[in-house]
């Protein structure tokens, strides 16, 4: 029996990239998108609901919009390269994989880098593959006040940095 809640992951991603990720979706059946850091990706099972925020149409829509089925984080560690099926526009705007550690430390006074306590820090880049990606009948699309109470997601909008697993009211 279940008492009609489901964990769900919770993801934005740009418009132009959720197209093209769509588009290798049907090709191969399944896609990898990029997450900005691992978040809660540990934690989800295999099969976990992935919920997608377009994060450039927020005006619209601010919400998610699109839905998937997680299968499983994709392993990336600087310098390898990109993980095959990435989105061919956000591969095409990322053409370099950044080697983190390599850079040195930021002199910028403005730059605040303290970041040690903020759960929806980015840190390295993380994937995670997944299928059935399209977008949602709108009758289904999840408004933030739905995914997240307001003192969590600051105002109106909910954009996480990284995937953040969630429960949803179905």
């Amino acid at each position: 029996m279940t008492d009609g809640t489901d964990l769900a992951l919770v993801l934005a991603v740009p418009g132009r990239h959720l197209a093209s990720a769509a588009e290798g979706c049907r090709e191969r059946g399944w896609t990898v998108l990029p997450a900005g850091g691992p978040g809660d990706l540990d934690r989800a099972p295999g099969g976990t609901r992935v919920l997608v925020i377009v994060s450039d149409d927020l005006e619209r829509m601010p919400g998610a919009t699109w839905s998937a089925v997680f299968t499983e984080r994709i392993p990336h560690g600087s310098p390898e390269p990109w993980p095959d099926g990435v989105p061919a526009t956000w591969a095409a705007e990322h053409a370099e994989v950044p080697d983190v550690a390599a850079g040195p430390p930021s002199t910028d006074p403005d730059d605040d880098d303290d970041d040690d306590d903020d759960d929806d820090a980015a840190g390295p880049q993380a994937f995670l593959r997944v299928t059935d990606l399209a977008p949602l009948p709108r009758e289904r699309w999840v408004h933030a006040n739905e995914l997240v109470p307001k003192q969590g997601r600051g105002g109106r909008a909910f954009l996480p940095r990284t995937p953040r697993l969630v429960r949803v009211v179905d």
